[in-house]
């Protein structure tokens, strides 16, 4: 079985300090690193984005030591005032694997402590939305933690229900643009929202979607491959065989 954790941070991604030699030494298959950018962003009132020449040349000094097995990832965060930037800072760039996400709104992250006592019938739509226009606008080839804007609202699946034909938009985008439906391992274990992620799942099938990732979203080796044996149960169960992975760009389908 040759999946790999396709969703991960090091010290290049504003909020995280690991190191590329944890991961490398804890898993001998490939390892990519999806690391931060996020314009605008209201945590560090900064652009952050990575940067892209030392990134390229730390992996390749990573690769004569590790071998071939360390690829180039990047999460972009969308917001739509930064639109053309995001575009521009992508244009010249190449990357194995790149996930869309929206963090914040331009006033705050999602994961804001205050964002808690906020009205969830506010915020979850117009975090749905903002998701909406990601799709549309941004080229990417994973469509990362859906449940993101709404992590802190500790969501039954009846709750989310009542958003349902807005996910049903939403998911429909994300089909017709080939992107996979990401199964955020912190999001279902931290967050405790696997609950959610499986009515999910079931309704990204319904509308014929058949692209899946499963990723850790780890900031640290703790997190990394979190769960993932039960997540594969969990897919299983759905009768899902195959996960997709990319390399330049290009999906691969791997039986797990």
């Amino acid at each position: 079985m040759n999946y790999y954790d396709q969703h991960l941070h090091t010290h290049f991604s504003y909020d995280s300090e690991a190191d590329f030699v944890p991961y490398l030494e804890a898993f001998d298959g490939m390892v990519v690193t999806t690391e931060h950018f996020d314009l605008a962003n209201p945590v560090t009132h900064q652009d952050d984005a990575p940067d892209y020449q030392a990134y390229s040349q730390t992996i390749d000094e990573l690769k004569k030591t590790y071998g071939n097995r360390i690829l180039k990832g990047i999460e972009i965060g969308y917001i739509a005032s930064e639109k053309e930037r995001i575009l521009d800072y992508l244009a010249d760039k190449t990357y194995d694997i790149k996930l869309l996400s929206v963090h914040h709104n331009g006033q705050f992250d999602y994961l804001d402590d205050f964002v808690a006592d906020m009205n969830p019938k506010e915020i979850i739509p117009a975090y749905l939305s903002q998701l909406e226009e990601a799709v549309a606008t941004i080229p990417a080839n994973v469509f990362a933690h859906f449940d993101y804007g709404f992590r802190l609202f500790n969501l039954s699946v009846s709750d989310l229900q009542t958003f349902e034909p807005q996910l049903t938009r939403l998911f429909q985008a994300v089909i017709a643009h080939d992107l996979a439906f990401e199964v955020n391992a912190k999001s279902a274990y931290l967050y405790n929202n696997l609950a959610l992620y499986d009515y999910a799942i079931d309704l990204y099938q319904a509308l014929g979607g058949t692209l899946f990732t499963i990723g850790s979203d780890g900031h640290k080796l703790a997190h990394f491959r979190l769960h993932f044996d039960d997540l594969f149960d969990l897919l299983h169960q759905k009768g899902i065989t195959e996960l997709v992975t990319y390399q330049n760009g290009k999906p691969t389908m791997v039986k797990f």
